[in-house]
Parts: C-alpha cells; sequence; structure tokens
C-alpha cells in the first residue's frame, strides 16, 4: 500500500504526491526484479527498477547485481535534486533518467526501466508508438527518445525531452535500447509494461509479418571440461578429445573442437529460432541495431559457411556466428554466457528484419532509414563490457 501525505495551507488543504514507505519501496522493488525476470521483460543485470519514498528521494536497484540476488537491503536511497546517494553500494548508473521521471511526473511513484523485446525491437525505427485505443493505460502515443550512450548524459536529456514534450505518457521508447515504463504505482507500472509490449508488437506485425520458416540443420551444443568436450547433438551425447584431427570428426564436432581449441570459451550452443534462421538464410551479416547485441554478442556478428574454420574466423573478436543452413552458435565461458547471447540474438535478428523490411518499403518513400548503431559506439560499448562486466562475472 502507498501513504498519502496532505499539506495544510492557508487556502485549504493541498493534496501532495503520493509516496511509498521506504520500507514498502524496498520489499516491492525487489519483488519486482524477480517478477519482471520470470515474466521475460527483464534479464541478467539488465534495466533497472526504481521506486519514490519521499518528495525528495527514491530507491532504485544497485549497479551491476543480478535480479534474483537482490534484497530490500540493497536497494540505494538516491535524491531527486541531484542524484547523490546514501550508502556504500552504487545504484544503477540510469538513476537521472529515473530522477527526472520523478521530477517531472508528480503522480509517478514506480518507475521501470526494461530491454523488453518488442518495445526494444519496435523503437529501433525511431518513430513514436500510435495507440489504438486512447483508454487504455498507454494512452493515444507513446514517444521515441532519439539514441544516447547507456549512462550518458545524452540519453538522460533525450529521455527527459519526451518525458516533457508527452506529459501523459507513462511509457518512453529508447532508440535501438529499451523502455520507461512509469505508473502512479507498482501495479500500474507493470500493466504499461505488459501492454507497452503487446502494442509494439502488434504494431510490427503490421509493418513486417513473420519469419521464413526454412528447415536448418542442428549444431548442436557442447560443454568443455580440460582437452575434451561433450557435444548434445539430435539427443545423442558424445565426448570427444581436442587432440583428434578436424578431418576426422563429424562435421559438428569439428566445428566445436574448433572453437575451443582457439579460444578460451567453455560453453557452445546452437540457435535455430524463427528470426534466426530466417536472418540466416539472407546470408549477411547482422549489424548491431540494439546495444546490447553489440555488447554481447558482438559489434556485427558476421556470416560463415559451414566449415570449422570459417565458424572460427568468424567468431574471432565475438560470441555469436550465423552459419550457412545451420542457424547461429552463440559461444561463452559460462552457460548462463550462451543463453545471454541466444536472447539477444534473437531479439537483434527480429531488429535486423524489420529494419530491412522498414528500409525496403520505404525506400522510395523519402522516410528516415533505420540505422544500426554507428561502428565507435558499438565498439566502445563491447570494450566496456568485456573489461567491466565480463570481468565482475568471472570474480562471481
Amino acid at each position: 500500500m502507498v501513504r498519502r501525505d496532505c499539506k495544510k495551507k492557508a487556502a485549504g488543504r493541498e493534496e501532495e504526491r503520493m509516496a511509498y514507505l521506504e520500507s514498502e519501496a524496498r520489499e516491492l522493488v525487489a519483488a519486482a526484479g524477480r517478477r519482471l525476470k520470470r515474466e521475460g521483460l527483464i534479464a541478467r543485470t539488465w534495466g533497472n527498477l526504481s521506486a519514490r519514498i519521499s518528495d525528495t528521494q527514491f530507491v532504485i536497484t544497485p549497479s551491476g547485481m543480478d535480479y534474483d540476488m537482490i534484497g530490500p537491503d540493497d536497494l540505494v536511497p538516491v535524491r531527486i535534486s541531484d542524484c547523490s546517494y546514501e550508502g556504500e553500494r552504487k545504484p544503477s548508473s540510469e538513476k537521472g533518467i529515473h530522477a527526472d521521471a520523478y521530477r517531472l511526473r508528480p503522480e509517478v511513484n514506480f518507475v521501470i526501466h526494461t530491454h523488453q523485446d518488442q518495445a526494444s525491437v519496435f523503437g529501433i525505427l525511431g518513430k513514436p508508438l500510435e495507440t489504438e485505443d486512447n483508454d487504455s493505460v498507454l494512452g493515444r502515443l507513446i514517444p521515441c527518445a532519439e539514441y544516447g550512450l547507456p549512462s550518458t548524459k545524452k540519453l538522460r536529456q533525450a529521455v527527459a525531452k519526451q518525458l516533457r514534450k508527452e506529459p501523459e505518457a507513462l511509457a518512453v521508447l529508447l532508440r535501438n535500447h529499451g523502455a520507461l515504463c512509469m505508473g502512479k504505482d507498482y501495479a500500474e507500472a507493470f500493466l504499461v509494461a505488459r501492454e507497452l509490449e503487446k502494442a509494439c508488437e502488434s504494431r510490427k506485425k503490421e509493418l513486417f509479418d513473420g519469419c521464413g520458416q526454412e528447415r536448418f540443420g542442428e549444431l548442436g551444443k557442447s560443454q568443455r571440461k580440460g582437452n575434451r568436450f561433450c557435444l548434445l547433438l539430435n539427443g545423442e551425447r558424445r565426448i570427444y578429445d581436442l587432440s583428434t584431427r578436424p578431418e576426422e570428426l563429424p562435421l559438428e564436432a569439428a566445428i566445436h573442437g574448433e572453437i575451443y581449441r582457439n579460444s578460451d570459451v567453455c560453453y557452445a550452443a546452437g540457435e535455430t529460432a524463427p528470426a534466426v534462421t530466417a536472418f540466416c538464410s539472407l546470408g549477411e551479416p547482422l549489424l548491431p541495431y540494439l546495444d546490447d547485441l553489440a555488447q554481447i554478442a558482438g559489434i556485427s556478428v558476421r556470416f560463415s559457411g559451414a566449415s570449422p574454420e570459417g565458424v572460427r574466423k568468424a567468431l574471432r573478436g565475438r560470441n555469436a556466428v550465423l552459419v550457412r543452413g545451420r542457424g547461429a552458435l552463440c559461444t561463452g565461458k559460462t552457460a548462463d554466457d550462451v543463453t545471454a547471447v541466444r536472447m539477444i540474438l534473437r531479439k537483434g535478428c527480429e531488429a535486423g528484419l524489420l529494419a530491412r523490411a522498414w528500409n525496403g518499403r520505404n525506400e522510395a518513400g523519402g522516410l528516415e532509414k533505420c540505422l544500426p548503431l554507428g561502428e565507435a559506439d558499438a565498439r566502445l560499448q563491447r570494450l566496456i563490457y568485456r573489461k567491466k562486466y565480463s570481468k565482475k562475472k568471472d570474480k562471481e
């Protein structure tokens, strides 16, 4: 529940904005992170959540901490006016966006920033989302903020601009990045996040309906231990020795072996989701229309023929490769890393297909083309992710 603070004035009573008791806010935000993860709206440490606890403060999720691990005591109190915070734990690096939401929207008491799939994909177009139902929680229009690198002043200013421009909107699309969802309370913020996902998916289908259904061969999944690796392929599990020459192995085993002999990854898994196979059938590299693709998979995902050497070369500096007739192969140091790559690759391929459809449809119409991240931005984000997040994971 929320409490209502009222202030008496000479002219009578003026109702102040509602705010959560700090203890309630801490419990709700910690629980919300786990709920978002269960519902597929958030993963790993991507995104952030907060709740207002007064006219001057909110509590927010800490930086770089998995939502399954966050408890009420881990949340960080932050001042709305200057983003200063209390305690030794660092708040989310996007605290400024949350502060602006509370400052510019007195009615807002709960904020969710996600990288949810459909909103992220639709947002690459840089266009506002016009909703069909003006009476829905989303209202008539969801604005789209221009791209800015995560945690930068440019991104914060772009979001604040849209919050001012569309004062009735309870969500903002963040181009090439994700979405910001707000509500008067926990329940409304969640409803906004879910309804935004439905609306973006519906609009996306109008622009581009479906993916190809080619049948692709499996690449299987494997785990390396020492000088051996175990490959699960078509329901059959086999163990191979890395000292065996590639030409003496089945093709799939040779591909996995080549990866392990030439990198420090310990896990690899094929991915044949419809969006992935549809993009793979184009026979071209996947460019980073989403910044988390650049961070987690690579500054691009190359296309390769189905040969051990070709796949190895295409994976250089990356954690995913598109393989002719096979979909994709994703790699990582841990099983969790591979799961993350597979998740973002599916979303990234949907974004690539949408961009291709949008540009093709509007080629002669004079409309703005949908472009991927610039190479400099993509390289910077990949570098930051590998230096900071990956090292943090290694220490856990």
